[in-house]
């Protein structure tokens, strides 16, 4: 390669430089990966699960008063939640512009910051048109999070590690419960100003994570301050072997076409719409479900925090199933178990209220399957405006289906909502077949490509393998060594 090339990357240019002789199990591999462990994963869990406590602030402060306070009917509180995603899509072209032209760490910092300000907002709030627009605008700062973590991961950690580490990020769905649970539990007893301190108190929160992030997140090894050369060096060639690179790099238009030709792109789509739909509801009336099981609002604010208990622990036992199987078994192992927790509620009689609880807390389960779907898209994904594409076809199903979850609950369906239930049962149901389908044609694309290999070596064909490829901004069907997780 020549000094030219190596300059169009940050990561080429490092490694032509150091040169480094690498062993991934050598004290050196190990006491970088505990530094970036140090560094990464506390900042990525804590600023997502601000995120699910800001998002899901609107259900806590239902229950302190929030509509009758500014006149909103039940209509206008469902459309109270849906209209995030509608900022989700107003936001969704313009964020993955700026990602790729400004420093992403710098850029999501700011980002977090802004949308602090955002939730202190609501507490300013009178009518239902004020608390639109700050939740619309809400949407579209917020829709930056997934796609930003995602790409961070997937250029700090192997394909190996990614694993266990989105795992732990993604605990951030349960915490995100519990600390929600437990701020509104304290908050709620103040006499007055109730739904207005708990929004003030959580933006503000947000605020001081969005400072943190921008003197010390860290979006690839190369920009990583608290890293010396040899130490970025090392933390590249870790990642050689993903294949996926770890730079954002320019627009790329043939990327962008083979992204819309893969079908795990629509694949994508349709598995964050099918959950996307469960969660939106469960966000705006969580604790609605709770309180109608026959709880008081006191009860319902320290309630809210045993589903998220569980699915931290959901977490933990998933990845291990995920360890001794694969990453498709386990995913569709917490649908099975969510399934149960819907039927639980649906067929259970009112009377026998702590089981139907029960039967919500196992629901909770499914948003920890995604999981697995962003270490599909982190470890098996080349390219960086391929990447972006598919990060985009996430936060797009995902947006749709929490703007359709919310209408799923009708006034006249109250206090059980069975149609919401029985939604929430299909599209569930749904996912699994999705999730399923996506191991199936990874494994079926690992099999074609080890039987190419076999009849390109018997038959004397040879490849011309360029040097340094896996930090080259070339996609998964560019690369003939990549290999897909299962």
């Amino acid at each position: 390669m020549d000094g030219e090339e190596a300059k169009r990357d940050k990561a080429l240019a490092l490694l032509t430089a150091q040169n480094v002789i690498f062993d991934y199990n050598s004290p050196e591999s190990k006491a970088v990966l505990r530094k970036i462990d140090l560094r990464i994963i506390p900042m990525v869990l804590s600023v997502y699960v601000m995120m699910l406590v800001d998002k899901n602030s609107l259900s806590f402060a239902n229950i302190m008063g929030v509509k009758q306070s500014t006149g909103v009917t039940p209509s206008q509180y469902s459309w109270l939640g849906s209209i995030v995603y509608f900022g989700y899509l107003a936001g969704e072209i313009p964020v993955t512009f700026f990602m790729q032209r400004l420093p992403l760490a710098k850029f999501f910092s700011v980002m977090v910051v802004v949308w602090g300000g955002i939730v202190c907002f609501h507490s300013a709030c009178t009518n239902f048109a004020g608390l639109m627009t700050v939740r619309f605008l809400l949407g579209m700062i917020e829709v930056c999070t997934a796609p930003v973590v995602i790409m961070i991961l997937g250029s700090w950690y192997t394909k190996e590690e990614q694993v266990s580490r989105v795992a732990i990020w993604y605990t951030s769905s349960g915490w995100g419960n519990v600390f929600g649970g437990f701020f509104a539990w304290c908050i709620y007893h103040a006499d007055t100003f109730r739904w207005q301190g708990l929004f003030l108190f959580e933006g503000l929160l947000t605020c001081a994570m969005g400072v943190i992030l921008f003197f010390f997140l860290a979006a690839s090894p190369t920009d990583a301050k608290w890293l010396s050369d040899k130490e970025k060096a090392i933390a590249l060639e870790r990642c050689r072997a993903n294949r996926t690179g770890t730079e954002i790099w320019r627009f790329n238009k043939a990327q962008l076409i083979e992204a819309f030709c893969d079908p795990r792109f629509y694949i994508i789509f349709l598995i964050l719409v099918s959950t996307g739909l469960p969660n939106g509801g469960i966000t705006v009336f969580g604790p609605s479900i709770i309180a109608q099981f026959g709880f008081t609002p006191d009860q319902t604010t320290l309630l809210s925090m045993a589903p998220g208990g569980a699915a931290v622990v959901g977490t933990f036992i998933a990845l291990i199933v995920a360890k001794y199987t694969n990453r498709t078994i386990a995913g569709v192992y917490l649908l099975i178990i969510s399934c149960v927790g819907v039927v639980m509620m649906l067929v259970i009689p009112p009377e026998r209220y702590l089981a139907r609880y029960g039967g919500y807390i196992l629901t909770l389960q499914f948003p920890i399957c995604i999981l697995f779907v962003i270490t599909f898209m982190t470890a098996g994904i080349g390219g960086s405006t391929k990447k972006l594409a598919f990060g985009a076809s996430y936060q797009l199903g995902y947006t749709v289906g929490n703007i359709i979850g919310p209408q799923t609950y009708r006034k006249e369906d109250s206090p059980n909502y069975y149609t919401a239930k029985y939604t929430m049962l299909a599209f569930l149901v749904l996912t699994m077949i999705l999730i399923a389908a996506m191991g199936i044609i990874h494994w079926s694309w690992n099999k074609k490509r080890d039987k190419q290999d076999v009849l390109d070596a018997q038959n004397g064909v040879v490849h011309m393998a360029i040097e340094n490829e896996e930090f080259a901004d070339l996609t998964d069907f560019q690369i003939r060594s990549f290999r897909y997780p299962i």
